[in-house]
């Protein structure tokens, strides 16, 4: 089969061509229609959530959807054929954190699909079954591909870490992005008036016409003086970007929360511990999703709830500079990859 690999953690991806994967008992094997290209596919091949040598050659992409091409004779809850996504996080499914729907904090973590087991930058994958989840019937691959990340990391954090609630004025920082785009719709769908922050005036037009009441373009200061007007209930960050950060707990209302989804390192903040407990302000972190809010945003993109922004789609040969626009900002939403 063709493939994109890395050699060396670090490096760019390079075409390769393996075997055909056969699956174990307790694995999968997916024909690959699609697989999301996101900013944590330049996180993985950089070796940030693992660098272990023994662990290469490495296939990355961890958004990938397909059909099941074949089944381990210890698997049952897929069959030939269904199309299903991946659950990024190898868990064990049966300690405390996953048996509580906590699934991504596993007493038994084993790694990420794409760092510790090969992805879907390949025309097959194997997985591990118990990160093969189902979805719908009719979905195009390539919208799909937002389903396990871009679409389901968002309802993690209004179903669980900011609590989003009809009527709650929600600020998303980095709203043009793949993930940003879909948090700015979910938040809409649960409820709450959405403000987008982005450095891109394309990127704030698109936010806004899929559910942003208003957007803001912080300039090259980093400034959001302009919405101080009200207090938001809750501020969303992609960015990473220390000022945006800093500026937008003032921005928060009383208990308010201030929901951080970055791990770039070394990056940090300063917080007021007299203005956190005089207003109740929360600061969280939010680590992916549980399998059952995957398998929700899988429903919420069937019957159209959320539209997947999807503007740009690469074969093997055109996924490594499509990549490096990614990680640059020019891309609107996720790109995606198709095995062609």
């Amino acid at each position: 089969m063709d493939c994109l690999e890395i050699a060396e953690w670090g490096e760019t991806l390079a075409r390769a061509e393996r075997p055909k994967p056969e699956p174990s008992a307790t694995a999968v094997r997916i024909a690959v229609e699609a697989t999301g290209i996101g900013r944590t596919v330049r996180n993985v091949m950089d070796g940030n959530l693992g660098d272990d040598p023994d662990d290469l050659p490495r296939v990355p992409g961890h958004e990938l959807v397909g059909r099941v091409d074949a089944v381990g004779d210890g698997v049952t809850h897929v069959e030939e054929g269904d199309p299903v996504t991946a659950y990024f996080h190898i868990v064990c499914g049966h300690c405390r954190a996953c048996r509580s729907g906590h699934d991504s904090l596993c007493e038994n973590h084993e790694g990420w699909i794409s760092v510790n087991t090969d992805g879907g930058f390949a025309e097959y994958a194997c997985l591990p079954g118990r990160n093969v989840i189902g979805i719908p019937d009719g979905i195009d691959p390539v919208d799909a591909t937002v389903i396990p990340d871009a679409v389901a990391t968002p309802y993690h954090v209004a179903n669980q870490r900011a609590n989003v609630e009809r009527g709650d004025r929600v600020l998303v920082l980095g709203a043009g992005g793949g993930v940003g785009i879909h948090m700015v719709q979910v938040a809409d769908h649960f409820g709450a008036d959405v403000t987008a922050v982005d450095a891109a005036s394309h990127k704030l037009d698109r936010c806004a016409a899929v559910g942003a009441e208003r957007v803001h373009d912080p300039g090259e200061e980093n400034d959001l003086t302009a919405l101080a007007d009200e207090p938001y209930d809750a501020v969303i960050d992609f960015t990473g970007v220390t000022d945006l950060l800093e500026a937008s707990v003032d921005l928060l209302g009383p208990r308010g929360t201030l929901v951080n989804l970055t791990t770039f390192p070394g990056n940090e903040m300063s917080l007021s511990p007299r203005a956190e407990v005089m207003n109740e302000v929360a600061v969280v972190g939010s680590r992916y999703c549980s399998k059952h809010e995957l398998q929700r945003a899988a429903e919420l993109v069937a019957d159209g709830t959320i539209e997947p922004i999807v503007s740009a789609v690469a074969g093997f040969d055109g996924t490594p500079d499509l990549l490096g626009d990614v990680c640059d900002g020019g891309v609107v939403g996720r790109a995606a990859m198709r095995p062609e």
